[in-house]
């Protein structure tokens, strides 16, 4: 009976604990991955040595059932007595780094593209789209997004001999960094975009904007943004919405204030007043004696809300406008209309007389100079 091969401490391999959980040895996997990955050290044998280890340590750790075998049997542990392949560990490592490295042929993500939007307050009442013209990267059409001029411009890659791959043996094979893992080089560039496969147009974007949409948030809208190098798939677009200053109204949340001058006359004697929304006009009416500082709510009067809920509503505050300039006659009768007043027309201030008088009789004497 053969004796087991001693094999290196899978633990120590990670950097972890034995008793470490399953997402810490994950995070530490990634992490140690993404720094030692042949296609990241293309030229360093000890890194992808290094590397392998890291794929056979997870291989066994990342595995809930293998671990408990590992962790009875230590670094005597053979699951099947067969060190792993090149290939078991190949697509292993591609699903537990979730694709972070490109395979054969497969193209880059294109960069994402931000737009700022300014939407004004009616805009973000009604909602509906918006027709957004900016500047996108896309894939050249006359020669597909290979660079090279339709037939004949692209030759076989020399260095790889067109497998893509990079040459000898290896524990890992690599994408070959000359073609980008495609075979093919570009013999005689693209007359459109000059061998980059790609280039800059203007396009027009249609961007839809929920009712009540609020200053900050983020419109996604996919693949419209720069496309990927080597047939890369486009990155989004995100639209960060801005709201412009109101004349008349300031948001607060889904609820809008809105605050309108009023005369004496009008707060004393009441009045009809118009009063704006953002479907045109209202008017509400002012009992007599309304005091400076009042609000009155117009329900569902502000913007709409998202899931269903109910829109939100327009406080109007009214604010007693106090003459600063008045002329003979103003004067003679805002005197004489002081002098037909009596306490019984101003409560409030009758309370913060008696009140007054009151602080005075309880405070204490100031002390002798």
């Amino acid at each position: 009976m053969e004796e087991a091969v001693p094999r290196r401490d899978y633990y120590a391999v990670l950097g972890v604990a034995p008793d470490a959980a399953p997402d810490d040895l994950k995070k530490a996997f990634r992490s140690l991955a993404m720094k030692y990955h042949p296609d990241r050290n293309p030229d360093d044998p000890k890194a992808e040595v290094r590397f392998r280890e890291l794929a056979e340590a997870w291989k066994v750790l990342g595995d809930a059932e293998e671990r408990r075998k590992y962790d009875r049997l230590g670094p005597l542990y053979s699951s099947d007595g067969k060190p792993p392949t090149s290939e078991d560990l190949n697509a292993f490592v591609a699903e537990a780094l979730g694709g972070l490295f490109r395979r054969k042929g497969r193209g880059d993500r294109g960069e994402d593209l931000r737009y700022t939007l300014t939407l004004s307050l009616e805009e973000v009442a009604r909602g509906g789209s918006r027709t957004l013209h900016l500047m996108r990267r896309i894939e050249c059409k006359r020669c597909q997004g290979s660079g090279g001029e339709p037939n004949g411009g692209l030759k076989s890659c020399g260095r790889c001999n067109g497998t893509g791959r990079t040459p000898g043996r290896r524990l890992f094979r690599t994408e070959c960094p000359h073609c980008d893992g495609t075979g093919k080089v570009v013999a005689v560039r693209c007359s459109r975009c000059t061998g980059a496969g790609v280039h800059d147009e203007q396009e027009a974007i249609r961007v839809r904007v929920p009712p009540g949409v609020a200053a900050g948030q983020k419109l996604k809208v996919r693949k419209k943004g720069n496309v990927g190098r080597n047939h890369g798939e486009p990155g989004d677009l995100y639209v960060l919405v801005a709201v412009a200053e109101h004349a008349l109204f300031r948001r607060r949340g889904q609820d809008l204030l809105c605050e309108v001058p009023i005369t004496l006359p009008e707060a004393a004697l009441g009045s009809d007043l118009e009063v704006p929304t953002l479907d045109g006009s209202t008017t509400i009416r002012l009992p007599p004696g309304t005091p400076g500082g009042k609000v009155f709510r117009l329900a569902g009067r502000g913007l709409p809300t998202h899931g269903g809920r109910p829109r939100g509503d327009l406080h109007i505050k009214v604010l007693v406008e106090v003459p600063s300039v008045l002329h003979a006659d103003a004067r003679a009768a805002l005197q004489r209309l002081s002098t037909a007043l009596d306490d019984q027309a101003h409560p409030i201030r009758n309370r913060y007389r008696d009140a007054l008088a009151n602080h005075r009789t309880h405070a204490p004497e100031s002390p002798p100079e």
